[in-house]
C-alpha cells in the first residue's frame, strides 16, 4: 500500500511538471506569474486573491490588489499566468495598442468557447458570450431595438421614475436626506428603468419587485448573484437541500431571478400570440423583450432557441442595471468628494436648463460636463475590469512595453492562447493617465490624451450594445438629482474624508456592484447653492 501510494504521489508530481512546462511553452516562455491556479480557474476564485513570494493565487482581485501593492507604473504590457495545478495559461495585456489589435482583429480572436462561460452554463447564451458567427445572429435580433427611439424613451422613464421616486420616499418634505446604502436605492432605479425600457414592465416605485419569503426583492437576488456567482457556478443541485444560510440565499436569489424571467417571457408570449401588442404604443412594440420573444416564436437561421431566449434575458437585465447602477453610485460618491466638480456639474446644468424645466433628450449633447464625469468614474471604477479572448490562430502582437527600457515587442500568440486585457492596468497606468488615481474629468477635454486607452464600454465590433442607453439613463438621473439636491459625504463619527474613501470606495469584483455600502447625505439646494 505504502508503495501505490508513493506510486501515485510521483505519478501526480509529474503530471503537474508536465502541465507547467506546457503552459510556459503555450504562452510562448514569455515572463510572468507562476502559481497554482489559473486566472478563471474554479478553484483559484474560490480564494481570496494573493500576490507574495510564498503563494500567489490571481482570485477574482487580482488587478485592484496589484493596483493596490505594486501599481502600473512600471508595468511592461504583457506577462502571463502559467498554473501548474488547475487552469489554464492566460496572457494579460495591458497595452492599450495591444488591447485596441486583440479586440480590432476579428480573424485573429474570438471569445472564449460559450461552454467555458459561467454566465452561458448558468443562464444560456447570449450576445454577451457567445461567437463570432453566432454573435452575428444575436445583434442582427437585439441591434435593432437599440435606437434613438429607445433612448427617448429611457430619458422619459428615467424622469418618470425619479419623480415617483422623490415622491415615494418623501423627499421634498425634508431638507436634508440621509441615504445609508446608495448603492440599493440606485440599483432599484436602473432595475427599474431596464424593466420599463427593455421589458415594458413597469412597477411603481413603492411596490416595485415584491418580496420573497426570505425578505429579498430582486435588486437584492441581483446583488447575491454578483456576490456569491462563484458559489452557484460550483454548487451541486442537491447541496441546496443542505442547512447553510449561504447556499439557501444563493438558491433563492437564483430561483426568484429564475421564476420573475420565466413569467416575464410567458406573459410576452401570449400577448404576441393573441397579437395584443399591435395595440401598444410604438415603444412598448419595439422593446428589446419584443425582438428575443419574437426571434423564439420565428423559424429561419435568426431564431432563437429556449436557452438563448433565457441568456439574452438574463444579460439584459443584469448588464442593462448593474454596471449603470456601479457607475452612478460611484460617480455620486466621488462627486461628494471632489465638491468643485459637482459645482462644475451644477453650473452647466443651470446654463443649459436657465429656466429650471425638465431636460429633454435633445438637451442630451449639452452635457459635456457630466459625460465627462461619468466616463472618468468609469475610468476610476470600470464596469467590467477585465476583456478575455482567445487566439483562433497563429497570431503576432505588437506589444507597447512602459517597462525600465521603455521598448515595444513583438510576440506570437499560439492558436488555442487565452489573453486576457487589463482594464484596470490601462485605466490606471501614469503612461496614459497623468495622476491616475485622482478624479479630474477635464482630462477629457484634453486632445493630447490616448482615448484608445479608456475601454469602459469595451472597443471593436463587440463594443457594448447599451452604451447609449446607460449614458443618456445616467446623465439625465444626474441631472434632475443634482439640479435640486447637493450631495454630501455621510461620515462616520470622527471619520475624515479620507478615511471614508479607504472605507467604502474599495475597488473589488466582489461586493455589491464592486464597491462598499456607500452612505451620503442629499441636501435641498437653494437657487444658485
Amino acid at each position: 500500500m505504502p508503495g501505490a501510494i508513493l506510486s501515485l504521489v510521483v505519478l501526480f508530481a509529474i503530471s503537474r511538471i508536465y502541465k507547467f512546462c506546457s503552459g510556459v511553452q503555450a504562452v510562448g516562455h514569455i515572463p510572468g506569474i507562476r502559481c497554482a491556479f489559473g486566472t478563471r480557474s474554479s478553484l483559484g476564485l474560490l480564494l481570496p486573491t494573493r500576490l507574495n513570494f510564498f503563494f500567489t493565487n490571481i482570485g477574482t482581485d487580482y488587478e485592484w490588489e496589484r493596483l493596490r501593492t505594486d501599481g502600473y507604473e512600471r508595468d511592461t504590457g504583457i506577462i502571463s499566468v502559467v498554473p501548474w495545478l488547475h487552469g489554464t495559461p492566460t496572457i494579460l495585456v495591458s497595452s492599450a495598442g495591444t488591447i485596441q489589435q486583440i479586440l480590432e482583429h476579428s480573424n485573429g480572436f474570438d471569445k472564449t468557447s460559450p461552454d467555458d462561460s459561467a454566465t452561458s452554463y448558468l443562464f444560456g447564451r447570449n450576445l454577451v458570450v457567445v461567437q463570432k458567427e453566432e454573435w452575428k445572429k444575436h445583434r442582427r435580433v437585439l441591434s435593432p431595438a437599440f435606437s434613438n427611439n429607445l433612448y427617448s424613451m429611457v430619458w422619459k422613464e428615467s424622469i418618470r421614475t425619479f419623480r415617483d421616486m422623490i415622491e415615494a420616499e418623501e423627499w421634498e418634505k425634508q431638507e436634508n436626506v440621509v441615504i445609508p446604502v446608495l448603492n440599493d436605492l440606485i440599483s432599484k432605479f436602473t432595475l427599474s428603468i431596464i424593466a420599463s425600457c427593455a421589458f415594458d414592465f413597469r412597477p411603481a416605485w413603492s411596490d416595485s419587485f415584491d418580496m420573497t419569503a426570505d425578505g429579498m426583492n430582486l435588486p437584492s437576488c441581483f446583488k447575491v448573484m454578483v456576490r456569491d456567482a462563484q458559489v452557484f457556478a460550483l454548487t451541486p443541485t442537491w447541496a441546496y437541500a443542505l442547512p447553510f444560510k449561504l447556499l439557501r440565499r444563493v438558491d433563492t436569489a437564483s430561483r426568484t431571478i429564475f421564476s420573475f424571467m420565466r413569467s416575464q417571457i410567458s406573459l410576452r408570449r401570449e400577448k404576441i400570440a393573441n397579437e395584443d401588442v399591435a395595440g401598444e404604443t410604438s415603444q412598448g412594440k419595439h422593446t428589446i423583450f419584443n425582438n428575443i420573444i419574437r426571434a423564439s416564436t420565428d423559424s429561419g437561421k435568426f431564431a432563437f432557441g429556449e436557452d438563448e431566449v433565457i441568456g439574452n434575458t438574463f444579460i439584459m437585465l443584469f448588464a442593462g442595471h448593474e454596471t449603470t447602477a456601479r457607475t452612478l453610485t460611484a460617480l455620486l460618491a466621488l462627486l461628494a468628494l471632489y465638491p468643485d466638480e459637482q459645482d462644475k456639474v451644477c453650473q452647466e446644468i443651470e446654463r443649459v436648463l436657465p429656466d429650471r424645466r425638465d431636460p429633454d433628450f435633445e438637451d442630451y449633447d449639452s452635457f459635456t460636463q457630466i459625460r465627462n464625469c461619468i466616463q472618468e468614474t468609469m475610468r476610476l471604477y470600470p464596469p467590467v475590469t477585465m476583456l478575455i479572448r482567445e487566439a483562433i490562430q497563429d497570431t503576432h502582437l505588437d506589444i507597447t512595453s512602459y517597462g525600465i527600457n521603455g521598448k515595444g515587442q513583438s510576440v506570437v500568440i499560439k492558436k488555442g492562447s487565452h489573453l486576457i486585457g487589463d482594464i484596470v492596468g490601462m485605466h490606471y497606468n501614469p503612461n496614459y493617465f497623468p495622476e491616475p488615481e485622482a478624479f479630474k474629468p477635464s482630462r477629457w477635454d484634453d486632445d493630447t490624451i490616448n482615448k484608445d486607452a479608456f475601454v469602459g464600454f469595451g472597443q471593436g465590433p463587440r463594443a457594448c450594445i447599451g452604451r447609449k442607453f446607460s449614458l443618456a439613463e445616467a446623465t439625465c438621473f444626474i441631472i434632475m438629482l443634482l439640479r435640486d439636491w447637493r450631495v454630501k459625504i455621510d461620515l462616520g463619527k470622527d471619520e475624515t474624508p479620507q478615511q471614508w474613501q479607504r472605507r467604502v470606495m474599495t475597488g473589488t469584483m466582489t461586493g455589491p456592484g464592486g464597491l462598499g455600502p456607500i452612505s451620503v447625505k442629499f441636501s435641498k439646494r437653494t437657487r444658485g447653492g
